[in-house]
């Protein structure tokens, strides 16, 4: 049975950002993202959500999200945290402010069946001002990854997975990265990422619409 979890709205390790989950518009600028990408490409998929929140804001954020019957809100106070899916769960792990493709499931029930941790090192990145779609490939892998076996999806960060655990490499661009304010897809990318410009017709892959 798959599952998506997301770090919504928890208290960050800095200290210079650790509050910032529980300022309203903080979270009302997340909310926006959450509703423009995120729920039109995972609400179709029939699979349940889980958005991890602060304690201080899950009451907010719950009624805010309270007209989708596949997401629920969960407490977790730790960035690294201790939530887990149970050893029948495979989890995937996402940004709320993300898209996901729709075959992504189907991708991750094909990976071998001793895969504990499966990750993708390509991703399309979407930048709606601008209106343009290009397709990136990393050398850590990227911030979406399937667990099986009931291991934590946030133990760790996503750029050390494969440093921790013995990793399946899951090929193809499955993660829709949408370039936003200062977050880190809005960066210059190095070159080795091959910045390719694609077709934004591919924004139906991941549940969306063209621009």
């Amino acid at each position: 049975m798959h599952l998506i979890v997301t770090r919504f709205a928890v208290p960050r390790d800095d200290a210079a950002t650790a509050g910032r989950h529980r300022d309203p518009r903080w979270l009302e600028e997340r909310l926006d993202l959450f509703r423009r990408f995120f729920v039109p490409s995972v609400g179709p998929l029939g699979v349940p959500a889980v958005l991890l929140c602060g304690s201080e804001a899950a009451e907010f954020v719950a009624g805010r999200v309270a007209d989708l019957p596949w997401a629920r809100v969960e407490v977790q106070d730790r960035w690294r945290g201790g939530w887990t899916g149970g050893p029948e769960r495979i989890v995937t792990r996402m940004d709320s402010d993300d898209a996901l493709h729709r075959r992504w499931f189907e991708a991750v029930e094909r990976a071998p069946a001793d895969a504990r941790v499966l990750i993708t090192r390509e991703f399309l990145r979407y930048d709606p001002e601008r209106r343009r779609l290009h397709r990136y490939r990393r050398r850590e892998p990227s911030p979406l990854a399937a667990f099986r076996g009931g291991l934590n999806p946030y133990e760790v960060d996503h750029k050390h997975l494969d440093r921790h655990h013995p990793v399946q490499e899951v090929r193809g661009a499955w993660l829709l990265q949408v370039a936003h304010g200062g977050n880190l897809s809005n960066r210059r990318p190095s070159w080795w990422r091959f910045d390719r410009r694609v077709s934004t017709a591919r924004l139906a892959e991941f549940g969306l619409r063209e621009p």
